[in-house]
Parts: C-alpha cells; sequence; structure tokens
C-alpha cells in the first residue's frame, strides 16, 4: 500500500502538477489509506486465572472507547472484530480490570490476577490509617461516590441508611435542624449521645455546615476497640471525616450544582370549614361562625425552593497538590419565614519537600450561615384557629380572637415575628510528617477553631401573643441555656484550640510487620457570650438592631434575661498509644491505650484510663478455606474496649457554685437588690460515664467477590451514668438538694449485618444490592450509685413532656419513665379497658388493690400504671438498589425502623370532642370519637405502633458522552427524598427523633415533614 501511494505521488510530480494540486492529490490519498488501515480484523485468544491457569467463561472483552465487546464461553475463548491499534478492556467480578493493547497480534491470551484492591484500600482511623484487610476493630467506610441524593444540608444526611447499627433521623423538615445521630442504640441518659466527629484528624469540629461536596469520605468507628483511641469522649462511636485533596498534575475544575423544591410531605389531618360546621350541628354546637374557609397550615406554609452550587480547583506539580472550594447554598422553609443560607470556602495544600521525607498539610475552612427560625408555636396555632375564621379583617388588619387563650392567627405571629442569626465557623488546621528513618515518622498537628453565633429576636405588637410586651426585643452572641438543677451550662465554642504530637514506628519483619504509635494531646475550649433584651417600644422601626430604643427598663418593666454575659472553659490533656501487629497476613492485632485527664472531671478524678484489644484472623489463609472456589476472604474479629463520654459534663459542673437567687433590701439603695447564694453542690468525684463494649464480628467475599459482607454480635455496658439526683441537705453535708452525679447502668446489646451483593454483571447492565440491618435491645440496669449511699434515685423516676404552648394543663404530662428493666423513654401509664357510657376512660386494676380512681374520685390512682411501650426501634434496615444501564444509572433507598412504638398526643387532646368543639378546631374523625374526657394522661389507648418502611431517596442520572476537548466529564440527574411511607401509624409522620429522655412522643409543636425533588448537574473540566 506505501509502494502505491508514494508512486502516485510521485507520478504527479513528473507531470508538472501545480504544488497546491499535489498536496490535494496527497490529502486524498491518505485519506484513502486511512480508510484501509480502518477495516476491522478478527482478534481471538483465552482469559485464564492466573493462579490455576485455568479458563474463564463470562469474562467481558471489550474494545476501549467504542460500543463494541463479547464475553469468554465456557472455556475461556473469544472472538472479537476491532480495529487496528486496538486496545481491550478486560473485567470480571473479582478480578484485577486489564486494559490490553492488540497491535499486530491475531491472537491474544490474557490472564487475569484476583482483585486485591478491596482489601489494600486504607480507612481512617484515629491518628493515622490502616488497609481493610488489617483491620481487627469493626470499621465502616463510605466515599462521597456512595452518598445519598436529593436536598442536602448536613452531611449526615448523605449517611443515612448506609451502616448498620447508625440511625440518621431528621424529624420534620426544617432548613435549620440537625439530625438526630444514634450508633448502636441510646447510649446516655442525660450525656451526650452524639458521635464524636473527627475532621481532618479535628477532633470535635461540628459538622452540620460542612458541604457535603467538599467530603472525600466518612469512615464510622463504630466499636470501642476501635473509638478508644479518643478516650474519654468516644462513647458514643466515632465518624471520621475527610474532605477532599488535590493530586499533582493537570488543573481540573469541578462544578456540582442542582436545584429543587421541598413541599409538605405529611400534614395533620383537620376539619375544613365545611365538615367543621357539619360536624358542630351534629354535636348540638353553635360556633361564632366568621363565613370564612380557611386552611391554616396552608396559610403558613408555601412551595420552598433550595439551590447548591460547588466549585472546585484542584491540581498541583511534582511535590506539591492542592485543592480549593467555594460552595453556596439557599434553602428556603416550607414554613414561612424560615430558612437558611450559606457560603462555605475551603483550601487543602500539601507539600513534599527534603527527598519525600518531610509532608507538611495545611486545611483551611471558613463558613457563614444565615439562619431565619421557624417559630414552632405557629403550627400550634395552625391546628386550633377556626378554619371559619379569616386571616385578616376587612380593614387589612390581621383577625384575632381576644377573649380565647388558645386560639392565636398563626399568619400574624409570624408576619410579627423577626428570628434570624448569622453563624461564622473558621477552622485552620496544620499538619506535618517528618519521616526520621524509614521506619519511625514524627507528626504534629495544630488547629484552630473559632465560632460566633449572633442571634436577634423581635416581635412587634400587631399579633395577640405580642400585645403585652408592646414589641420586645433580644440580641444575643452565642447564646447558652444553663439549668440550675443539674449544674448542666450547654454553650457553642467561642474558641477551639488544638496541638498534638505523634510518633510512629513501622517496620516490616520478614512476612510480619509492627506498628507503633505514641502520642501528646492538649486541648483548650473557650465558650463567652452575652445577651440583652429590652420591651415596650414605641416604633417597630428599629426592630432588634436597637435595644436601648425600648422603655421597658426604664419604666421598670420586668424583663427577662434584660443584660446577661458568661465565659468559661476547659483543659482536656492526654497520652494516647497503639501497637499493630500482622503476622503474615493472616492474624492482626490492635491494642489501643489512652490516658484522659480534664478539668471538668471532680478532684478525685481527673484522669481516666481507657484501654481496648482487638484479633482479627484471615481464616481463607489457613488451609480449610485457602483456594476455595467459593470463599474469596474471610476475617473474624473479636474486641473489647473502654471508652468515656464527658459531654454531659459542662464546666465547673464538679464545683460548687455561687449565683443570683432572690433579692434583699438595701437601706442606702432604698431598694432590693439581687442576692447570692450557693447554687450547685461541689462533687469532688464526679467522673466521665463509662462504656465497656465486648463484640465479635465476621467479614467475608463470595463467589469472586459478588456477595461481600459482615456480620457483628456486640454488648455494650455504660456505667457510672451521668444524672441529676436528689440528695439530703439536712445531712449539712449539700448546700442544695440536687446533685449532678454518677449514678446506674445501661446495657445496649445487638446484632449489625450488611451485605453487599451484585445481582446483575452484563457487559452494558449491572444491578447491585446492599442491604444493612441491626437489631439493638436497651435496657436501663440501675439508677443507683454503687458509690456514695447519698447518691439514690427512686426505683420510677418520671419524664416529663411538653406538649406544646398555649393549651392548658399539658407542660408537664409524665408519659415515660426511668426505671431499671425497661429500656430509656419507656412509656409509662394506663390501660384503658373501655370507655363507659359517659365516654370516661375505663382502666384496669394493674395493682389488684380493687380500685382505680383516688377518694374523690378526680383521678386515676398511680399505682395502676404499667409499662406500655418503648420509643426504641429494636429492628433498623436499608435497602439500596443502584441499576446501570450503559450511561444511564438508577439508585433509590428505601429506609425502615420496627419495633419502637409512638405516643400519639395529637389524637389524645386533638382527636377528642371535649375541648375542641365549639371553640378550637380538631382532627377528622374528632366527632365520632367515644372519648368524652379531658384529662390528659397517659394512655395505652394512644400507643401506636411506629413501625414504618420509606423510600428516603432516589437519583436518576445520565453520564453524557464528551469527546476529548475542555469538557472530561459531564452528568446530569434528577433526584427526590421521602417519595413515600408505609405505615399503620395514624399521626402525622411516624420518624420522631430518638433524642433526649422523653422520644418517641409526637407533639402539636411538630416542623412539617417534607418531600422534595430536584435537578442536578455534575462537570469535570
Amino acid at each position: 500500500m506505501d509502494n502505491h501511494f508514494y508512486g502516485w505521488f510521485g507520478r504527479s510530480k513528473r507531470q508538472g502538477a501545480s504544488k497546491v494540486g499535489s498536496i490535494f492529490t496527497m490529502a486524498v490519498a491518505m485519506l484513502m489509506s486511512l480508510s484501509v488501515f480502518a477495516q476491522d480484523r478478527t482478534v481471538t485468544g483465552k482469559v485464564s486465572d492466573a493462579a490455576d491457569g485455568s479458563g474463564m467463561p463470562g469474562v467481558s472483552v471489550a474494545v476501549k472507547g467504542a460500543n463494541k465487546g463479547t464475553q469468554t464461553d465456557v472455556n475461556g475463548n473469544y472472538k472479537l472484530s476491532v480495529p487496528n491499534n486496538a486496545t481491550l478492556t478486560v473485567s470480571f467480578v473479582g478480578y484485577a480490570k486489564q486494559d490490553v493493547a492488540v497491535g499486530s497480534r491475531s491472537v491474544v491470551d490474557i490472564s487475569l490476577a484476583s482483585e486485591t484492591k478491596a482489601l489494600d484500600e486504607v480507612v481512617v482511623v484515629g491518628y493515622g490509617t490502616q488497609k481493610k484487610k488489617e483491620l481487627s476493630g469493626t470499621v465502616t467506610s463510605v466515599t462521597s461516590k456512595d452518598f445519598n441524593g436529593g436536598v442536602l444540608n448536613n452531611p449526615m444526611s448523605a449517611l443515612a441508611g448506609k451502616v448498620a447499627g447508625l440511625v440518621i433521623t431528621r424529624a420534620g423538615g426544617d432548613p435549620n435542624s440537625t439530625p438526630t445521630v444514634r450508633l448502636r442504640g441510646v447510649g446516655s441518659i442525660s450525656a451526650g449521645s452524639e458521635p464524636l466527629y473527627v475532621v481532618d484528624g479535628v477532633p470535635g469540629v461540628p459538622i452540620q455546615n460542612i458541604d457535603p461536596n467538599d467530603i472525600a469520605t466518612m469512615d464510622v468507628l463504630r466499636d470501642a476497640s476501635s473509638a478508644a483511641i479518643y478516650g474519654s469522649r468516644a462513647s458514643n462511636g466515632v465518624i471520621m471525616i475527610t474532605t477532599k485533596r488535590g493530586k499533582g498534575g493537570k488543573t481540573t475544575v469541578d462544578y456540582n450544582a442542582y436545584y429543587g423544591v421541598e413541599t409538605i410531605s405529611q400534614r395533620p389531618n383537620l376539619y375544613d370549614a365545611a365538615s367543621y360546621r357539619a360536624e358542630a350541628t351534629k354535636l348540638g354546637f353553635k360556633i361564632d361562625d366568621r363565613g370564612a374557609n380557611t386552611d391554616w397550615v396552608a396559610a403558613i406554609s408555601r412551595s420552598a425552593p433550595a439551590q447548591s452550587h460547588n466549585l472546585g480547583f484542584s491540581g498541583g506539580a511534582e511535590n506539591f497538590s492542592y485543592r480549593a472550594s467555594l460552595g453556596y447554598l439557599k434553602q428556603d422553609g416550607v414554613v414561612l419565614k424560615s430558612g437558611m443560607e450559606r457560603i462555605s470556602a475551603r483550601l487543602n495544600a500539601d507539600q513534599t519537600s527534603i527527598n519525600g521525607r518531610l509532608n507538611l498539610g495545611i486545611n483551611l475552612s471558613a463558613i457563614t450561615t444565615k439562619r431565619n427560625y421557624a417559630q414552632n408555636l405557629a403550627f400550634v396555632f395552625a391546628n386550633t384557629f377556626l378554619p371559619t375564621d379569616p386571616i385578616r379583617n376587612a380593614d387589612g388588619s390581621f383577625f384575632e380572637r381576644d377573649a380565647s387563650f388558645s386560639q392565636n392567627n398563626p399568619v400574624a405571629y409570624i408576619d410579627g415575628t423577626t428570628d434570624e442569626g448569622r453563624q461564622n465557623e473558621f477552622l485552620a488546621n496544620v499538619n506535618g510528617r517528618y519521616k526520621i528513618t524509614d521506619d519511625l515518622t514524627f507528626g504534629t498537628n495544630a488547629s484552630i477553631r473559632t465560632l460566633s453565633d449572633a442571634r436577634g429576636y423581635y416581635q412587634t405588637s400587631v399579633p395577640k401573643a405580642g400585645r403585652t410586651a408592646n414589641g420586645s426585643a433580644s440580641r444575643t452572641l452565642n447564646p447558652f441555656t444553663f439549668d440550675q438543677g443539674s449544674g448542666k451550662l450547654s454553650a457553642p465554642p467561642a474558641m477551639d484550640q488544638l496541638i498534638e504530637s505523634t510518633l510512629n514506628y513501622n517496620k516490616k519483619i520478614g512476612t510480619n510487620s509492627l506498628g507503633l504509635l505514641a502520642g501528646y494531646s492538649y486541648q483548650e475550649v473557650t465558650s463567652e457570650g452575652f445577651g440583652a433584651s429590652n420591651n415596650n417600644f414605641l416604633t417597630d422601626n428599629f426592630g432588634y438592631n436597637n435595644i436601648g430604643a425600648g422603655v421597658g427598663l426604664s419604666l421598670g418593666n420586668n424583663v427577662a434575661n434584660a443584660v446577661g454575659s458568661y465565659k468559661f472553659d476547659y483543659k482536656l490533656i492526654s497520652f494516647f498509644g497503639r501497637a499493630t501487629y500482622n503476622y503474615s497476613d493472616k492474624i492482626f492485632a490492635t491494642v489501643n491505650l489512652r490516658r484522659d485527664g480534664s478539668t471538668k472531671f471532680g478532684t478525685n478524678n481527673k484522669w481516666g484510663f481507657f484501654p481496648s484489644a482487638s484479633v482479627g484472623v484471615a481464616l481463607d489463609q489457613f488451609d480449610f478455606l485457602k483456594g476455595s472456589p467459593v470463599v474469596d476472604n474471610m476475617k473474624a474479629r473479636v474486641s473489647w474496649g473502654r471508652t468515656g463520654n464527658s459531654e454531659g459534663i459542662q464546666p465547673y459542673a464538679s464545683l460548687q457554685l455561687v449565683g443570683q437567687s432572690g433579692t434583699y433590701y438595701d437601706g442606702k439603695a432604698n431598694d432590693f437588690l439581687p442576692s447570692y447564694r450557693p447554687i450547685q453542690n461541689a462533687n469532688p468525684d464526679l467522673k466521665w460515664e463509662v462504656n465497656t463494649n465486648y463484640g465479635i464480628g465476621l467479614d467475608f467475599s463470595l463467589l469472586k467477590a459478588k456477595l461481600t459482607g459482615s456480620i457483628d454480635y456486640y454488648t455494650r455496658t455504660t456505667d457510672d451514668l451521668l444524672f441529676t439526683v436528689s440528695v439530703p441537705v439536712e445531712t449539712g453535708k449539700y448546700v442544695t438538694p440536687a446533685i449532678l452525679a454518677n449514678v446506674g447502668s445501661m446495657k445496649n446489646s445487638g446484632i449489625e449485618a450488611s451485605l453487599n451483593y451484585l445481582v446483575v454483571d452484563g457487559k452494558d447492565f449491572q444491578w447491585t444490592t446492599v442491604l444493612a440491618g441491626a437489631y439493638n435491645d436497651n435496657q436501663v440496669v440501675s439508677l443507683n450509685s454503687s458509690v456514695n449511699p447519698d447518691f439514690k434515685s427512686p426505683n420510677e423516676i418520671f419524664q416529663p413532656a411538653d406538649l406544646g404552648g398555649f393549651l392548658r394543663g399539658t407542660s408537664a404530662v409524665n408519659f415515660t419513665v426511668l426505671k431499671p428493666g425497661l429500656p430509656v423513654g419507656a412509656f409509662w401509664g394506663y390501660n384503658v379497658v373501655k370507655f363507659d357510657e359517659k365516654g370516661q376512660y375505663v382502666v384496669k386494676d394493674n395493682n389488684g388493690d380493687g380500685k382505680t380512681l383516688n377518694a374523690d374520685g378526680t383521678d386515676f390512682l398511680p399505682e395502676d400504671r404499667a409499662f406500655i411501650g418503648s420509643p426504641q426501634p429494636t429492628v433498623t434496615a436499608s435497602l439500596n438498589n443502584t441499576f446501570t444501564y450503559k450511561n444511564w444509572s438508577l439508585n433509590f433507598l428505601l429506609n425502615g425502623r420496627f419495633g419502637n412504638k409512638i405516643m400519639n398526643t395529637n389524637q389524645l387532646i386533638m382527636g377528642r370532642q371535649v375541648g375542641r368543639f365549639p371553640d378550637e378546631n380538631a382532627l377528622v374523625g374528632s366527632a365520632q370519637s367515644p372519648v368524652k374526657s379531658d384529662r390528659t394522661n397517659s394512655y395505652d389507648y394512644f400507643v401506636e405502633s411506629g413501625d414504618f418502611v420509606r423510600m428516603d431517596n432516589f437519583t436518576l442520572g445520565y453520564t453524557i458522552p464528551v469527546k476529548s476537548g475542555i469538557l472530561s466529564r459531564a452528568r446530569v440527574y434528577v433526584s427526590g427524598t421521602n417519595l413515600f411511607v408505609i405505615t399503620k401509624y395514624k399521626g402525622i409522620d411516624p420518624e420522631l427523633t430518638l433524642a433526649g429522655q422523653t422520644p418517641g412522643i409526637d407533639t402539636r409543636q411538630f416542623y412539617y415533614k417534607t418531600r422534595g425533588f430536584n435537578v442536578g448537574i455534575n462537570l469535570s473540566f
């Protein structure tokens, strides 16, 4: 062909063709030549297993960059038509993918090696990383590609349903709410039950404002053997967040954006005006009918848009890399005047020098968030205000029912109230590692984090609720809460400083390896803030920006929290170490030690010791499983560890404190002045809660990695629970009748399982399903101290619940009890046998004394109460399915909870006739309710099953084929959240928060659950 080409071209020259003609002729000839070269030819070959040389059937053999391929036959042979200079991509589940250049060969045999990448993947653990195959603790890693889709303003929402035993609850759709996170059940009664969050090596960082687009991985340390390296803060597990970093080479730009809309998905089923009129007439009531037809829930709500944009830049040179990002999120709430707007910036940079021995890293992040807070009382008003009432009067003013205690116009309340804040967060983290020798590395990590949370509130005198104050305003910086009874003061950290140093030794000894870590940590946290309030404003024009414009203080009005400030700090000093040993890739052992000293603790318990140990055995490396055609790898694990929980101990909680209490008359001032007295007992023995965890587990990969998973059994005992108990003041040892002490114990035990199955692995179509499930049993064991006989609790401690304001008799109802043998938050009340002819409750005589009413017949005897249900789910499960067809992908997640009960107080209060008609709205069906009693108490009649299955989210995406050029990747998608829920629960929504001592109570002050849809795009340049 070449001789023909050049011969033809030579003749053209000799015949005197022009230069332009020669070029044209040559171009035509080249095209003809290329067309010949582009003709396909047939390639054959065999794909065999590198381990034993056997032929491999069903292997995918495709031409790279072209929609052309085949699969091997039963003997591993294949036949494929390919163009010249083709490259074959050969892949099979459980084996390393290969790209093989064909060249001029007509026979191309290929040998595939077993895929070991999954076992060699690195997961983040405390103060370092480990290969997945060497882990002997329980650690689950989730990468960004596996995050949930939809409108996400919190990273934990992206993790929901991905980890067995990790329950993430977002009760309601408030953009300013933070999901409740529980790992392996409720870890405490009154102390914190949230995991410890560690962001790029910095512990204690609040993660609710981190843009999920900036996160690379989240590693969940589920057992004490993994978490003990963080000592007195790791009782509820540890979640390690690693943000994305740059790579050397070409600069890349990523742009991720979405736009979505949220609407109310579940709302209370209230009477409309027509049905309310009809039911009132049937019941013989005459209502004060104003002739309107108002849907008050609709009047205070809207379709809420949301948009998110994230722009990331990454690149670098041989010894330097960086990644910078800028994010913007704006999410309106479905309730009027609620929402949030966030701007975030992040820079991660890495530098290597001194011949690769020195590695320096810097992480900078700045986040500013503007929040408009929802007015929860508006939900109560929207439920009770009559649908026959108008929003406004004829003159345009808001309609109000002035003579009614509980009737307030919810639209007027929201319109006349401004409640907003701005949070500014800054985190700077510098870390360095210097390789002293090939085996010994010195590391240092220093960070500083600041936070300011400024909040302003103003309510005009227009809504009925604001008339008494005639306009009220407040301004706070870093607002705090203080409970004199327990001595707990909670406030955000204004400044958090950390410095850590480590020595890391890793030595390969033949087929074995040894790792040693020693470290020191010093952390100091300071909180400070102030606040001011005033009322009686002559004009609303200033809002909360001119507190002095109110004349309430000068007139001597009672202004709550008129002025105040605070400051406190605490320090945590720690020494920690870890030893790991790998014996011939067969046996893996890890020992962690940490000693914490904290200024939070009492004088006699300043230091705590937290050890752990775990062993893993690679069963597949032993003769009885080695070479198995079914088992790829299998590892058994056993672990033990002790961790602590100091979140329930606030600074100075162990000290005797003096505070304001009452007034005294001062003759010189001729006025009453504030007096001070001891308000808190000293407790020199106060210490952290102690969590002891035992666990066994099994990790496995079967059928060439087609089925992978793990199963774990654990027991988790928490001793020295932090709780406020009564003490005998008459002994003279105490100055107040209550003290925060370590009393009692609690136990969680359960099973966790995770299965990942590749259902279909075709050339164009793949289907993967992931099932994660957990069973957990929670039980309070004891409520008394084993050390101090003065620290005693009653056998039954009742926990009052607030069912919502502006309804008499519902601010402190005892629905739940703390009692040994029962779970936290157990419902304790009366078994309703029937309703008598007057519609009154008839309850069961549980104690068998022949009576259920007190002497005057006005109330039931407390002795007849019993356990009527647990709010704690015993089983949680999720099912995640991912389908891909060529460039299309579909993912959906089902979440479920089972075994828990819900106290439906909405039905208790708003589902009865008494107290509703003709003055307040009610739930549909209340006119036919057999309940004609106005007693608000804990009855099993209103305890319902909380079981549900929810279509939590779905994402349908399409990857747009792009040719070489500026754009390297393009993907568009549509997502949805909370598409439907399957449940027998009759209330608004069965997914209630598990936080606090009174979980599982459905109240009226509940931000409406939302359903969202969004469209998005991912671009890479």
